[in-house]
């Protein structure tokens, strides 16, 4: 519906500006920056999540083209995904890399780490941002998310 607001796609790029911005920590070596960007993301994440599942899944219509047990499954599947790779993350910090070579290694291996979770998320907001965002009331979504921005 081309009168909808968008208010998940604002959400979503939001979110995933901040993972993009660890992500090329990560490339660049800056290990304690990509750290300290992937724990806003995940705070970020979090807080998404809550509202959703709180505020908003409630309200999905019997109708709906997923039910909201769908979308509840997908944030534990984004959470756990989030603390294996936070894990891994701490792990390389914990274990600095001696050299370049080694450096490279373990910016692959994390890269490597990012993508299951960067997979299962562009699969969650799309379906959300072509559902969801179509199936529940404009005026939850505004108030909702006009909350969620201003604090």
């Amino acid at each position: 519906m081309s009168s909808c607001t968008p208010y998940f796609e604002q959400q979503h790029a939001r979110l995933d500006a901040l993972l993009h911005a660890h992500l090329l920590d990560l490339v660049g070596g800056d290990f304690a920056a990509a750290q300290q960007r992937f724990a806003a993301w995940q705070a970020g994440i979090a807080a998404h999540i809550e509202i959703e599942n709180t505020r908003l899944l409630p309200h999905v219509p019997a109708q709906a083209r997923w039910a909201a047990r769908v979308y509840w499954l997908e944030h534990e599947r984004i959470t756990l995904l989030a603390e294996e790779y936070q894990a891994r993350l701490q792990a390389a910090m914990q274990n600095p890399p001696r050299d370049e070579p080694a450096r490279r290694e373990m910016v692959l291996t994390l890269l490597d780490a990012a993508h299951a979770l960067r997979h299962v998320l562009e699969h969650h907001h799309a379906r959300e941002e072509q559902a969801l965002a179509q199936e529940l009331p404009q005026a939850l979504q505004a108030e909702v998310w006009g909350a969620a921005t201003s604090t």
